[in-house]
């Protein structure tokens, strides 16, 4: 066990300083440099999945062109961030019938309350007004806990959280005499306050001519981000002065009569009557969508409306939006107030809007978005294909393949050795090399000696007389096959040199050359009769020795001239169609 956990150890480590080594961070670099990976594709020849993949794809581009692109305009860069003001103002003149034969005429700075707010306005269209003064008086008489008979019953209330004032503990009693002294008599606790108290039992009716009431709505508005600033007020003065907003015909028009606004929010005549009565909340929204790539005419707000309390026929308490105010002042060193409940309409407004204008880097966001929202439409696919359709096995055979990282891990913890198969071909490449050239030098001189034989067999049997000419023949043709093939050792030595092979093992030298001749002359075993290959086959096979030798080489490629020396040996080759049939080796090119 110790042993075989050691073997591991070294393993790992050796694996953890090859990982590190410079051989390894070097190829990793190259790798990362000069290579270039992409994913498996696996075609399906299905027409089922084929058409749904594309009508997926087909409603994934209709999403994104129709919806995210033109409707949300998606090459457009917008900005939300609305920067506003609002100023708010009402015109109309108002009366109401206070008493018998009177009439109260009131304007804006009565019906005003508050004189200025953020964003809203208040408009009184009803109130019920009490003068009072700083006294001792009776409670309310709406107030169940009030009413009492002696004094015992308001000192036990004394806190009562809904009185009118501080109770000071006294029942007062009404005097009356034509009531029995037998009959017990009720009465009113007393407070300490503002009397008499309010009584808003009986609610008046609402203010004459209120849905006349018009208010001028101005609003400013910027877009940071684009610099730009806006106003709901782009009309001549003339048509300001005589227009009131309507839904069709003046829709931006910013004067808005409170009759028209009644009629959008609450078209029911009654729930209008009952809003002027007791109040009521309504919403007023300006938005500003604005598109600047066109004009900034275009540029202009649009007014919605909206009623926010809830309906009179749906609530039973707590009706309308109403409050309470009231002006003091003295007199005689005694302080008096007007106390007034005010009934009327809240208007809120709110201020929205987005500002967009093109943008090269929003649009390749969306459409890089769009493109991988297109990848949806294979991962359907593949599950369907993997887990549902009945050939899923073999489209999961295709698509995945299993590795085994222990035995891919022992593999690569192998020492590097001299016999590894890329030294291996390589070794076979030089040596096939030497051969070639080996065997093209040996064919070149056994063509010149082949030569020489049948000539002078040839030459013998005539006569034994031209012995001395064909001797004086014999030695000017071997100085010439010397001259000739000399050339070629130096052109094989010189390639032998570029790639890298040892020329003192792969090139012959001359002294062996003339003893493979001597040899040759010697015996008389060679036949005299050779079939000679064709020109256009010598001239094939010397251009492809010429490309094979040296790509690189302009002075051997780009040459058309040859020397007469290897015209003199291409047409007296004398060797036979197989035989002259060298196959080039074949080399490949990493680029």
């Amino acid at each position: 066990m110790s042993a075989a956990r050691s073997s591991t150890t070294a393993l790992y480590c050796v694996s953890f300083r090859k990982y590190f080594s410079f051989d390894n961070m070097k190829s990793v670099v190259h790798g990362f440099v000069y290579e270039y990976e992409t994913p498996k594709i696996v075609t399906i020849h299905s027409v089922s999945i084929a058409v749904m993949c594309r009508l997926i794809q087909l409603l994934i581009l209709i999403y994104g062109v129709a919806y995210l692109m033109i409707h949300k305009k998606g090459y457009q860069e917008t900005d939300t961030s609305i920067i506003s003001s609002i100023t708010l103002k009402v015109k109309g003149i108002g009366y109401n019938q206070t008493g018998q034969n009177q009439t109260l005429v009131i304007d804006g700075a009565d019906y005003i309350v508050p004189p200025q707010e953020n964003n809203a306005l208040f408009l009184m269209t009803n109130f019920i007004r009490t003068d009072q003064e700083h006294k001792r008086c009776a409670e309310s008489p709406d107030e169940k806990l009030s009413s009492c008979r002696d004094d015992a019953h308001c000192v036990t209330n004394k806190n009562f959280q809904k009185a009118n004032g501080k109770w000071t503990g006294r029942c007062l009693k009404k005097n009356n005499s034509s009531i029995n002294s037998s009959q017990s008599i009720t009465g009113l606790c007393e407070l300490e306050g503002w009397c008499p108290v309010e009584n808003d039992q009986n609610i008046p009716n609402p203010i004459r001519d209120a849905l006349n009431f018009t208010i001028f709505v101005k609003n400013f508005i910027e877009f940071p981000l684009f610099k730009v600033i806006r106003k709901n007020i782009q009309a001549n003065v003339t048509y300001l002065k005589r227009c009131n907003y309507d839904p069709v015909k003046h829709k931006l028009c910013p004067i808005f009569r409170v009759g028209t606004l009644l009629d959008i929010v609450e078209p029911d005549l009654m729930e209008q009557t009952q809003m002027l009565r007791l109040g009521g909340v309504i919403r007023v929204k300006i938005h500003w969508d604005c598109n600047l790539d066109k004009s900034l005419n275009f540029c202009q707000p649009e007014y919605s409306f909206r009623r926010l309390d809830g309906s009179y026929k749906e609530e039973s308490f707590s009706h309308g939006f109403n409050f309470r105010f009231a002006s003091h002042w003295k007199y005689q060193n005694r302080s008096y107030r007007t106390l007034t409940k005010a009934y009327g309409l809240r208007f809120i407004i709110s201020i929205s809007g987005q500002a967009g204008r093109f943008d090269i880097i929003t649009l390749t966001l969306n459409v890089g978005s769009l493109i991988g929202i297109l990848s949806l439409a294979t991962f359907i696919c593949d599950i369907l294909v993997l887990y549902v359709h009945r050939q899923s096995d073999v489209y999961r055979q295709q698509k995945f393949q299993e590795v085994n990282l222990n035995s891919m891990r022992l593999d690569s913890l192998k020492p590097v050795s001299s016999n590894t198969p890329q030294s291996e071909s390589k070794r076979k490449h030089s040596n096939h090399f030497e051969k070639n050239i080996s065997n093209r030098n040996s064919i070149d001189n056994n063509e010149v000696l082949a030569n020489i034989e049948c000539t002078d067999e040839t030459e013998l049997q005539q006569g034994k007389t031209k012995h001395h000419d064909l001797c004086d023949n014999l030695s000017v043709a071997s100085k010439n096959t010397n001259q000739q093939t000399t050339p070629i050792f130096i052109y094989g030595n010189f390639h032998q040199q570029k790639l890298g092979l040892n020329s003192s093992t792969t090139s012959p030298s001359l002294s062996s050359i003339k003893q493979r001749r001597s040899a040759t002359t010697s015996t008389k075993s060679r036949p005299s009769h050779l079939v000679y290959a064709s020109n256009e086959e010598n001239q094939l096979y010397d251009k492809a020795n010429i490309s094979y030798v040296d790509a690189d080489s302009t002075e051997l490629i780009g040459s058309n001239e040859k020397t007469d020396e290897n015209e003199h040996l291409n047409n007296s080759s004398s060797l036979s169609h197989e035989q002259s049939a060298v196959h080039s080796p074949t080399t490949e090119t990493f680029l």
